[in-house]
């Protein structure tokens, strides 16, 4: 489900990695959770870790210049500011981990 909403999003928006958008989140993201699936890892812990590579994603949209979106009317201006997209997405899936935590108990 996540990796066909990723390609979903790249072809709509036709961004990439690198290119400082939600992508650069979703696309660890995604590559976390299959990497979960493979080794049935449970969902706790997978959410966890997709949730930590989300994270990071968004970190390294600080060290990028907007190629897409509003942000690449910007250019330089644009580097060492994180990518507002890329916030929502990684509030998405630390959401996700957050309610697995409670459902659990």
């Amino acid at each position: 489900m996540f990796e066909a909403s990723l390609r979903k999003v790249e072809a709509r928006g036709r961004a990439n990695v690198g290119d400082k958008t939600l992508i650069d989140v979703l696309d660890p993201t995604v590559a976390s959770l299959k990497n979960s699936a493979a080794k049935n890892t449970p969902l706790l812990l997978a959410l966890e870790d997709a949730a930590n590579a989300a994270e990071t994603g968004y970190e390294l949209t600080k060290g990028i210049v907007a190629k897409q979106g509003k942000g690449r009317y910007l250019g330089e201006q644009t580097l060492g500011t994180p990518d507002p997209g890329a916030y929502v997405t990684m509030l998405l899936f630390d959401c996700l981990r957050d309610e697995a935590k409670q459902r659990v108990g």
